[in-house]
C-alpha cells in the first residue's frame, strides 16, 4: 500500500493537470509551502513515482511527470484513493518514532518506519540522529543493528515514563477520551499505537478500582492513570516487569487499589501482575491523589517553587501585617498558578485593561503594590502583565477579606502514628503558654481533612516535606531549648501579626470642607445604586447552547429591550472582550461578561442561571464549569458614581469566598440585599 502525505498528494495531483510542466514558483504558490520544503519532498516522493513507472522530469526550469499515459493515469488513480495522514511537525515524527521504539517489544526495521510515517528511509535516519541525542539524556541508549533494526535499552521504569510522557503532550484530551469511550476519532498517530479495547477495558476496570477512591482534580490526571495502567499491561504481557523500585509514603492502600484493579482485568485477560508493579502503579496514584498532593513534589523544580511562594507569602504577611500563611489551601493554590506560569504551561493574561483586575487594584492599593514588591524580590527573572499581577492580587485579596485575626492563638499539633505523644505534646502546651486557647491534635493522615487556617501555630514530631506553611519540629516531651524557641515564636508572630480590629477601627479623615458638594455627590451615587439595585434580575435561559458565543446572544435577547438599541454591535463588543482574556471567574462556577458601549442605554446588572452547563478557562487558567453568567452593561461614558457602583459589584464578586459562593448560588433578593449591604458600608467608611 502507498502512504502519502496531504502535501504529497497536492503535489503530484498539480504535476498531473500540468502536463506540459510548472515552474517551482508557479507550484509553490499552489501548494503554499517554500522552495525548499518542495526540493525535499520530491527526494521523497522519487522511489515512490519510480515503483509506479514514473520520475519527475526538470526541463527548461519546469517540472512535469514522466512516463507513459496508462501510468500516470493510474498514479491520477491512486491519489485519488490512497490513504492519507496529517503532515507531521519534525518533533512530532521524532516523538512517533521514539515512542514506536520504546513501546514495540522487538526491533524495529527503518523502512516499517518510514512507512508507518509516510516519509522515506533517508528522513528516518535524519530523525533518528536527533531522536538518540535527546535519549540520551535520559539514559536511553539507541541501539542500531545492521539486518536486524533499531531498538532501545534502558530501565523499564524509565521506558515507561518516557513513553507515557511523549503520549500525554502528544494526545489531545477530548481525541483521547472520545477513543476511550470507544467512538471514532481523528487520524492520530499516537493514539494508534494503543489497543482501543485494551483502553476500554483499562478504564472501565479504573472506575470499579481506583477512580472512586482517590480526589483527581484534572482530566489530565485521569489521563495519566489511563495510560500508565495501560501501558504496565502492554509491557507485564510482553514479559517486561519493572525493576526494583521503592514504596511511597504511605503507598500501602493504593497497591490494594491496584490488586483489586488487577483482579477485575484478569477476568478478560492473563496478566501476571508482579510486586515492584504494584509499586510503581501504586505511587502512580499517589502522586495523582488531590488529597495527598500537599506533601509531594514531582521533582526538584516544583519544591523550588514552592519555597518561593512560601517566601512570597511571608513577605507579602509581614508587609502587611496579616497572615496569609495559616491558610495552606490558599498557599497550595497560588503555588499551582505560578507554577502554571513560570513553565509557560499557559499563555499569559495579554497586557490590556481587564475591568474585574483593574477595579480590584483600585479597591486594594496597598495589597497590590506589596504583592508586586514581593513578586520582584522572589521572582526577579519572570515577568507579568500588569493583569496577571493583578490576578496574583485576586488570591490575596480574597484570602485577605475571609480571614480574621483572633484574640488567642490556636495550636496544632501533628504526630505521624496515634494520639499518644500528641496528647502529652498537646497538654505541656497548655500548660506552659497561656496565650494558647487550643489546641487540636491530629495525625499527618488527617492534614487534608483540617482547616488549617484555624490555627496560628502549628508543632509536629516528624518533617513534614513540602508542607505549605511554617511549622516548628519538637519533641513530644518539649525540652527547655523547645520551649524558649515557642516562646520567642509567640511573641515574634504577634508582634507581626498584631490581634487588631484593622478594617473595622481604621481612621479616617473627616471631611470639613466642600460639604454641600460632597452630600449632592453622594445622593446622586445613592439614588443611582438604588436603581441599579432595584432592577437587578435573575433569569433561566431554558434549553441553552453549549458554547459561548450562542450563550452571549440568548443573555442579549433576553435582557431588557430598554437597555440594547442593537443587540449585534453589543455582541460584537463581548465578545471582543472574552477573545481578550479568560471571563471564567477562578474557583466558581461563574462568567462575568461585562461591556459598555453607546448601543446600551442604562447600566444594568443581569443574572442567568444555564440549563445546561459550558466550559470556559478561567482567569487563572484553569477550565472550569460555568452553571451562571453575570452579565454587567453600561454605556461608553459612566459618570464617576456609576463607575464607582459597577466597580463595587465586580469587586464583591471575586472579594472573598463568602461573596462568590453568594453569588454563585444565591436568589435575586439575596445578591440585591448583600449589593445595597456593601454599598452602605461604603457609604459610612467615606462619611
Amino acid at each position: 500500500m502507498i502512504y502519502l502525505t496531504d502535501r504529497q498528494k497536492q503535489i503530484l495531483q498539480v504535476l498531473s493537470d500540468c502536463p506540459d510542466g510548472i515552474s517551482i514558483k508557479e507550484l509553490e504558490n499552489r501548494v503554499s509551502v517554500s522552495r525548499r520544503t518542495i526540493y525535499r519532498e520530491f527526494k521523497d516522493l522519487r522511489s515512490v513515482l519510480e515503483a509506479e513507472g514514473l520520475e519527475i522530469n526538470n526541463s527548461n526550469r519546469k517540472y512535469s511527470l514522466l512516463g507513459d499515459r496508462v501510468a500516470q493515469e493510474k498514479l491520477r488513480q491512486v491519489v485519488k484513493q490512497v490513504k492519507s495522514q496529517q503532515v507531521m511537525s519534525v518533533a512530532e515524527r521524532e516523538n512517533a518514532i521514539a515512542a514506536k521504539l520504546l513501546l514495540e517489544d522487538e526491533p524495529c526495521k527503518i523502512i516499517q518506519l518510514a512507512l508507518d510515517l509516510g516519509v522515506s528511509e533517508a528522513t528516518i535516519q535524519n530523525d533518528l540522529n536527533a531522536v538518540e541525542k535527546s535519549l540520551k539524556e535520559y539514559g536511553i541508549e539507541l541501539l542500531r543493528k545492521k539486518g536486524v533494526g533499531i531498538s532501545t535499552e534502558t530501565s523499564e521504569s524509565e521506558r515507561r515514563q518516557i513513553l507515557i510522557g511523549i503520549l500525554l503532550s502528544e494526545i489531545n484530551d477530548y481525541d483521547f477520551f472520545r477513543f476511550v469511550h470507544n467512538k471514532k476519532v481523528n487520524e492520530n498517530f499516537f493514539l494508534k499505537l494503543l489497543d482501543q479495547d485494551l483502553l476500554v477495558k483499562v478504564d472501565q476496570a479504573l472506575k470499579e478500582s481506583v477512580f472512586d477512591k482517590v480526589d483527581l482534580d484534572s482530566d489530565y490526571q485521569i489521563m495519566e492513570l489511563l495510560l500508565s495502567f495501560t501501558i504496565s499491561i502492554i509491557r507485564l504481557q510482553a514479559q517486561h516487569p519493572i525493576e526494583s523500585i521503592k514504596p511511597a509514603a504511605d503507598s500501602l492502600k493504593y497497591q490494594g487499589y491496584v490488586f483489586h484493579f488487577m483482579a477485575l482485568i484478569s477476568e478478560n485477560m492473563k496478566v501476571n501482575i508482579q510486586p515492584n508493579d504494584a509499586i510503581y502503579l501504586a505511587n502512580k496514584i499517589l502522586s495523582c491523589d488531590h488529597q495527598q498532593s500537599f506533601l509531594y513534589y514531582d521533582n526538584d523544580h516544583k519544591l523550588m517553587i514552592s519555597i518561593k511562594v512560601k517566601n512570597m507569602v511571608k513577605s507579602v504577611s509581614e508587609a502587611m501585617h496579616w497572615n496569609f500563611q495559616k491558610n495552606t489551601n490558599f498557599v497550595n493554590r497560588l503555588t499551582e498558578h505560578i507554577l502554571s506560569l513560570t513553565e509557560h504551561r499557559v499563555t499569559p493574561l495579554p497586557n490590556a485593561k481587564i475591568d474585574m483586575l483593574m477595579d480590584l487594584s483600585e479597591r486594594f492599593p496597598e495589597l497590590y503594590c506589596v504583592v508586586k514588591d514581593a513578586w520582584q524580590e522572589c521572582f526577579p527573572q519572570e515577568k507579568l502583565t500588569r493583569p496577571e499581577l493583578q490576578l496574583l492580587l485576586l488570591y490575596f485579596a480574597n484570602e485577605y477579606t475571609s480571614s480574621h485575626n483572633h484574640p488567642h492563638l490556636n495550636a496544632l499539633v501533628i504526630c505521624e502514628n496515634g494520639i499518644g505523644t500528641s496528647a502529652i505534646l498537646g497538654a505541656r502546651l497548655k500548660q506552659k503558654f497561656a496565650e494558647i486557647n487550643e489546641v487540636k491534635l491530629s495525625r499527618v493522615s488527617n492534614i487534608p481533612n483540617l482547616d488549617l487556617q484555624k490555627y496560628d501555630l502549628v508543632l509536629s514530631t516528624l518533617e513534614l516535606k513540602g508542607f505549605s506553611r511554617d511549622y516548628l519540629l519538637v519533641s513530644p516531651l518539649l525540652i527547655d531549648d523547645e520551649i524558649s524557641h515557642i516562646e520567642r515564636y509567640i511573641q515574634d508572630y504577634e508582634r507581626k501579626y498584631p490581634i487588631d480590629s484593622r478594617k473595622e477601627n481604621q481612621t479616617h479623615e473627616v471631611v470639613k470642607s466642600h460639604s454641600v458638594a460632597k452630600l449632592n455627590e453622594l445622593s446622586i451615587s445613592s439614588l443611582f445604586c438604588n436603581e441599579l439595585v432595584n432592577d437587578i434580575k435573575l433569569q433561566r435561559l431554558y434549553y441553552n447552547a453549549d458554547n459561548l458565543i450562542a450563550v452571549v446572544q440568548e443573555c442579549l435577547a433576553h435582557t431588557d429591550k430598554s437597555i440594547i438599541k442593537h443587540q449585534q454591535p453589543v455582541a460584537k463588543k463581548l465578545l471582543e472582550r472574552i477573545r481578550l482574556a479568560p471571563v471564567g471567574i477562578p474557583n466558581s462556577n461563574l462568567a462575568l461578561l461585562h461591556t459598555s458601549t453607546n448601543e446600551i442605554t442604562r447600566c444594568s446588572f443581569t443574572i442567568f442561571d444555564l440549563d445546561n452547563e459550558i466550559k470556559l478557562p478561567a482567569m487563572d487558567h484553569n477550565e472550569i464549569q460555568v452553571k451562571r453568567i453575570l452579565l454587567m452593561l453600561g454605556p461608553k461614558d459612566l459618570s464617576e458614581p456609576e463607575r464607582e457602583v459597577m466597580s463595587l459589584i465586580s469587586s464583591m464578586i471575586i472579594m472573598n469566598d463568602v461573596n462568590l459562593h453568594l453569588f454563585e448560588n444565591g436568589s435575586q433578593d439575596e445578591i440585591k440585599n448583600a449589593i445595597s449591604s456593601q454599598y452602605i458600608s461604603d457609604l459610612k467608611r467615606k462619611l
